[in-house]
């Protein structure tokens, strides 16, 4: 027999990548002397936090366990309710998502309906939770009291799978203070009753607080509310780890960030620059990806090189029926330049493009989860429009293909540009070594591509002495680091050796340096 005492509190993750989050004892106040059967504000907290720790894109974790019920967890059957249950817990629960409850119960086996979780940003999907007491093992009535699940890990999981509900799922008993980021036990009263407090995305808040929600998701006829699209990351076409990444579009990979070919491009230089790994939209990315995507690298880049033919490139965003992030980027002769703004505005036909302030940013008036076209001009003006519905798809290839600009307006849609993978291949190749001067990601004396064949060759016969640092996906989405050295006595076979070990492998990203 396996033994594990997992202990206090904290997070346990298996061999096969579950986690698992665990709080032992009964909740008491934080100004009491902590005890080995208690627990308070800071235990919870600082579970939160461990869950949270090098997650960036936090999806959830597959199983809480506790002492206690957490409060509120039964609204219904009062005779199901504990003399011990725990604000702190549901808390907790509403913060890390677990997709199961454990805890224990004295005589009952309960198993509650899954409720679904609130998500902070209330643009996409989000998991449900399954709460389950056990009881007392060989307790008198023959209540249940051991469980068992083949649980695959939340990390590992595809978004369909994850956010596929049931039939009888109920919306989160949690309310109030317990859904805010930070602690904060005390309860808003309106003379004697506590309201609940909705603290993410409810933008039109109305007084009648949970009763307007369970009314608009019931009553809303609107097709996008009704037909809310859930994404796959797993087959995402943009993230580079994704299987489904047309590779041979891909120009230049950065640390956050990477370029590519647009597949039916305007014109054959339409690119799009991409985070690595899966954001929504460019205002709500972490500021590490900002900082290569908007701030001074691929941006400033291209800038440079497409003065050089006398263009200037147009960069626009549609966060709106999409699931990654895609800052187009469309270069237009520079005596163009002048008629852009009057253009977009005036091809914006039942909506307004309201000019952004110059000192304001895109995520002060875009929060998390809103709906926006946004387009940058080579003036330095920046263009915004809130999507509420009905927005033409095609609308920033429409502006740019019209008569008064690149005059091709049979081109508007991408599917109607389509060419053959080996086109595409070859203008890749060409952009690829156009802007090879102007490419922050490779070091000026020598560069190394990756292949369709998984194989790395060098496109310099005289190579310095480089360290070279690879980033490999696993096909179950794991990373793997490999860093080596390179000099002037290696050879083309000698890079192509290394690769072909890795080969089942995708490149997530690579880094040179010379060594100095």
């Amino acid at each position: 027999t396996f033994l594990l005492f997992l202990g206090k509190r904290g997070l346990f993750t298996t061999s096969s990548g579950l986690k698992i989050a665990y709080v032992s004892g009964i909740e008491t106040n934080s100004k009491e002397s902590p005890q080995e059967h208690t627990f308070v504000e800071a235990d919870v907290a600082s579970v939160r936090d461990i869950c949270y720790k090098g997650r960036p894109s936090f999806r959830g974790v597959d199983i809480l366990v506790t002492s206690v019920w957490p409060k509120d967890i039964v609204h219904i059957n009062v005779d199901l309710r504990q003399t011990a249950d725990s604000w702190l817990l549901s808390w907790l629960a509403t913060q890390i998502k677990p997709r199961y409850h454990f805890c224990a119960s004295k005589t009952v086996y309960y198993e509650r309906p899954p409720y679904s979780n609130f998500n902070s940003s209330g643009d996409t999907a989000i998991h449900a939770t399954r709460f389950i007491a056990l009881a007392k093992v060989g307790n008198e009535g023959k209540q249940k009291w051991l469980y068992a699940a083949s649980l695959e890990p939340i990390d590992k999981m595809s978004a369909k799978e994850l956010y596929q509900q049931t039939t009888d799922q109920t919306e989160c008993p949690y309310s109030g203070n317990m859904l805010s980021p930070h602690i904060n036990k005390k309860p808003v009263r309106s003379g004697n009753i506590e309201e609940p407090t909705q603290f993410f995305y409810d933008m039109n808040h109305s007084d009648d607080g949970d009763n307007r929600r369970k009314r608009s998701r019931k009553n809303d006829d609107g097709p996008e509310r009704k037909q809310r699209p859930v994404f796959d990351q797993a087959t995402c076409w943009f993230c580079l780890q994704s299987s489904d990444v047309e590779k041979h579009l891909v120009i230049s990979i950065g640390d956050e960030a990477y370029l590519a070919l647009a597949k039916g491009g305007l014109v054959p230089e339409h690119l799009l620059i991409l985070p690595v790994t899966h954001h929504q939209s460019l205002s709500d990315v972490p500021e590490a990806v900002a900082k290569e995507i908007k701030k001074i690298m691929f941006k400033s880049a291209l800038k440079k090189f497409f003065k050089t033919q006398e263009k200037v490139p147009v960069f626009f965003e549609r966060n709106y029926k999409t699931s990654h992030l895609q800052m187009q980027v469309v270069p237009v002769h520079v005596k163009l330049a002048d008629q852009l703004k009057e253009m977009f505005q005036a091809k914006a036909q039942g909506f307004q493009l309201d000019e952004i302030p110059t000192h304001s940013k895109l995520e002060q008036i875009a929060p998390p989860g809103t709906p926006y076209f946004y387009v940058e001009l080579p003036s330095g003006e920046k263009l915004f429009h809130r999507v509420k519905k009905n927005f033409p798809l095609q609308f920033g290839r429409e502006v740019l293909a019209s008569s008064a600009l690149l005059d091709m307006e049979d081109r508007a849609d991408w599917r109607d540009c389509k060419i053959s993978k080996e086109e595409e291949t070859n203008l890749a190749k060409q952009f690829r070594n156009d802007f090879k001067e102007f490419d922050f990601t490779v070091s000026p004396k020598a560069s190394l591509v990756l292949t369709d064949g998984s194989q790395l060759t060098s496109d310099s016969q005289h190579l310095v002495e480089l360290r070279i640092s690879l980033t490999l996906v696993r096909s179950d989405g794991s990373l793997v680091n490999e860093s080596f050295k390179l000099n002037e006595r290696c050879e083309r076979t000698t890079l192509a050796s290394r690769a072909r070990r890795s080969s089942h492998y995708t490149l997530h990203h690579m880094i040179m340096r010379p060594i100095q």
